[in-house]
């Protein structure tokens, strides 16, 4: 990549964080500044990091985006993405999220898993079965995402990808690390809004929140990293996106 793009790609993560901090709705990065692919795209939320650092705190995880088919159609992806978690958005136990700090904020349904020993560079292809052996524990969780109100009818995805796929926050229950015993492929899922009951399965999502774990590993190894002890992963959402 020769330094007019780089510069270009950094000029249209700086134009990312201006929209965040003038609170503008959400719209595809201009053409004047080259996000023509995914890696285009990946390469602009890294520009990010240094500044969005400063304001959230270090980055302490990934989260899984674009996990469901429709959403993949939607985009002309077959595939997920990822995004950055960052310390300060992270929070525990119970809370009063406030709709004013996001421009549209969604909730997600999620198993968070966390990392409990450095997963080695490797060669050989991540799966949902050896990457628990590197698994601390997991929780139930809400990602909260913020598509400031986006058009879904007009979405491109090396935009949004470059918008650090919408990561918002995310709120945890306890974390449990006795959790070998269950099956994740299948483990019931219940959602209790308003009084009314739905019901899903942790498959959901990937079809085993452990292949997000699995993907965001081999996706990390292929660019020479790799995911680290005390790392949050949300593995993406077990029900559709709701919007409070």
């Amino acid at each position: 990549m020769n330094q007019e793009k780089l510069d270009n790609l950094k000029k249209a993560a700086d134009w990312i964080t201006d929209q965040h901090i003038r609170r503008k709705n959400y719209c595809s990065v201009p053409e004047r500044y080259g996000v023509e692919t995914l890696e285009d795209a990946y390469t602009v939320q890294e520009h990010l990091i240094e500044d969005w650092e400063q304001k959230f705190g270090p980055v302490v995880g990934y989260k899984l985006a674009l996990t469901s088919k429709p959403i993949q159609e939607l985009v002309g992806l077959d595939h997920p993405c990822i995004g950055r978690l960052y310390r300060s958005q992270i929070f525990h136990g119970n809370q009063t999220i406030q709709l004013s700090s996001f421009g549209h904020l969604g909730i997600e349904f999620e198993l968070a898993v966390r990392i409990g020993a450095d997963m080695p560079k490797s060669s050989k292809v991540w799966t949902s079965e050896n990457v628990k052996d590197f698994v601390k524990a997991v929780s139930a969780s809400f990602e909260l995402i913020d598509d400031r109100n986006a058009d879904y009818s007009n979405l491109e995805v090396n935009s949004l990808v470059s918008d650090n796929s919408w990561f918002g926050g995310a709120v945890l229950g306890k974390e449990n690390e006795s959790w070998k015993h269950l099956e994740f492929d299948k483990a019931v899922v219940k959602k209790i809004v308003n009084d009314q009951i739905e019901t899903s399965i942790t498959g959901a999502a990937l079809g085993d929140p452990f292949n997000s774990v699995a993907w965001i590993a081999n996706f990390l190894n292929k660019r020479g990293r790799q995911l680290k002890a005390n790392e949050l992963i949300m593995t993406g959402s077990t029900f559709a996106t709701m919007f409070p």
